[in-house]
Order: C-alpha cells, then structure tokens, then sequence
C-alpha cells in the first residue's frame, strides 16, 4: 500500500459545491494556495512510479524557492552560477516533462470518472457493472477522441493516481465558464490553485475506487497496492463522491454495446451445441 506524503493542510470542504466555490474564488482571485502541497501532488501525478524524478522535481522546487542567489559565500560553485545554476536546468526539463503529459491525464480522469457516472446512473443496469473497459469504449466514440490503445496506455500509465486527476479534471471543467483565457480544461492550474479541494473531492473516488465490485466480487477498478493513497489526516470527515448525469447518447451506446455482446454470446453457445451435437 502506497500513501502520499504530503505537508499539513486544512481539508474544510464539506462537498462539492464548497470545492467548486473555493476553488472559483481563487481563480478569479488568481490566488495560489499551499504551493508546497501543489508541487508534491505535480509529482506524484506526473512520475507516480517514478520515485527519483519525482524526488528531483521537489528538490529543485525547493532549492529555487530558497532563492540560493541571496548566499554572498565565496565558492568555486558560486563563481559559476552556483547552486541555482544546477537547479533551474534540471528543473526547467522537468517542467517540460509535466507538458508532455497532460492530455494523458486529461484522458485518465475522464475514463475513470465515466466509470463513477455508470455505476451512479440508475437508469441503465450494466452486466457485471461499470468498469474500465466500458468506459474506455465510451471515450473512444466520444468527439474524436484518441483510439484504444491510447486510451489504454494512458489509463496504464497513470491509473494510480486516477483518483486525483478525475477531482482535478472536475474543478478544471467547472473553471472554463470562468478563465476566459483557457481554452481547454486544466488539471495543473487545479492542482495549484486549490489543492485541498482537489484532495477533498478525490477521497471518494479512491474510496469508490477501492471498493470490491458486488458482482461475483471481483477486484476494485483501482489497485489496492499501487494506488496512492491519500493520508487519513488529509481527508474531510465525511467524504462524498462526485458523477455526473450520463447523456442520452453514452445510454444509448452503452445499451448497443450490451445488446451486440448478447447477440456474440448466443453465436458462441449456438457452435457450442453444434459441435456436441456433431
């Protein structure tokens, strides 16, 4: 089991409206609260399997936040640059990293908060219940959206930390009405400005996540031992889930898509008695 460590942090969001309204009042205030915890989560949903560069990212963070440039001691480092000089090329290629992955977790969140909607929706019963590979299904006929092994490298990529992008994504997609300058939704700028909110939202996702399924109780669709966890200190008292109202095109696809491996399954026990009859 793997739990975030993460500095100390008042986590006062008591639902969804509260970290929605926090998080707007920052943004138009452009107002950036616990840097430290953002630039933690920044690592962990960018390396969540990669301790040293996670650990590098951090480090250099801090060592620019220090402002070394203050320290007047004479050193051979300090005749070239000092410290910084080392800090803010590591830390700028980092950075340049972080980029990079963005869409992928904008993927991430979306498949896994598709899962959540499903399982919440009570107007259609999926066989065997919501998972994964509906909802990448789903992604995958939606607005032109990458294809499945794209989806599914994302989804393999990042999925121990599904839980925190999807409350990212929810916050980001909240914020464009407001942030007139975006133009698509932000799980970094989230994570910066209302990093309590985003942690508040994500503890029930990891707890639906969690969460053996009830049929033929299978396994949680978030790994158990690999998830990172957040810590029991950093969760509301009472944690709530987040999922949105399925549309009338994602039931009626889902609904074909349950109708077309019916007719599959009745082709397969229909050879089978073929053959034994043969």
């Amino acid at each position: 089991m793997r739990t975030m460590n993460l500095p100390e942090m008042q986590i006062q969001n008591a639902s969804p409206d509260e970290c929605v309204k926090i998080y707007l009042q920052r943004l138009l205030a452009a107002d950036a609260s616990w840097p430290h915890a953002s630039i933690i989560l920044t690592a962990y949903l960018t390396w969540p399997n990669d301790a040293e560069r996670r650990n590098s990212f951090v480090a250099t963070y801090l060592v620019r936040l220090s402002n070394p440039s203050d320290d007047k001691t004479s050193t051979p480092l300090e005749l070239f640059g000092g410290i910084g000089a080392v800090a803010n090329p590591a830390f700028d290629q980092l950075t340049a990293e972080i980029s990079q992955v963005q869409r992928k977790w904008l993927l991430t969140a979306d498949i896994f908060q598709l899962t959540v909607d499903m399982a919440f929706d009570q107007r259609i019963a999926l066989r065997r219940g919501s998972s994964i590979s509906k909802a990448i299904d789903l992604c995958e006929v939606e607005r032109g959206l990458p294809g499945h092994s794209q989806l599914r490298s994302a989804w393999s990529e990042f999925r121990d930390v599904a839980h925190l992008l999807a409350a990212s994504a929810y916050l980001a997609h909240v914020g464009l009405a407001q942030d007139i300058s975006a133009d698509e939704a932000s799980i970094l700028k989230a994570i910066w400005i209302a990093p309590d909110a985003v942690l508040a939202l994500a503890c029930g996702l990891q707890d639906f996540g969690l969460q053996p399924k009830s049929i033929r109780k299978e396994s949680p669709i978030l790994n158990p031992e690999k998830l990172w966890r957040i810590p029991a200190t950093h969760k509301p008292e009472k944690p709530f889930i987040i999922f949105r109202r399925l549309t009338e095109a994602q039931l009626i696809f889902l609904n074909s898509r349950r109708a077309a491996k019916k007719l599959r399954e009745a082709g397969t026990r229909s050879r089978r008695h073929l053959c034994t009859e043969a």
